[in-house]
């Protein structure tokens, strides 16, 4: 297995586990709602993911250092995540009312 396979896999245990763990919260939701968080969350992440390999490829694709390579696709990686968290924040409180996000407990 190469590591795109397990780092699939590994989300997809994840998105089930905290289905799961939040599955009162699920069933506030209408079934219009449900469709519109999935269809967000497929939508930022498949954005995420295509400006991850297609814009940063085309960015190191103007240096040969291999250091300023991992540079660029270190702070592109943070970057693209910070963005995408808070789109699909924003997108999800809209679509659910403010019922989604969950927000967590501070102890």
């Amino acid at each position: 297995m190469n590591r795109a396979v397990i780092i699939a896999i590994i989300l997809a245990g994840y998105i089930v586990y905290v289905a799961f763990k939040h599955k009162e919260t699920w069933r506030k939701l209408a079934p219009i709602q449900l469709v519109g968080v999935l269809l967000s969350f497929i939508g930022v992440t498949g954005t995420g993911a295509a400006i991850l390999f297609y814009g940063v490829r085309y960015l190191i694709s103007f240096t040969g250092n291999e250091i300023i390579r991992f540079v660029i696709q270190f702070f592109s990686a943070v970057v693209v995540i910070m963005v995408g968290v808070l789109l699909f924040t924003a997108i999800v409180r809209n679509i659910t009312n403010g019922i989604l996000p969950i927000e967590r407990k501070r102890n």
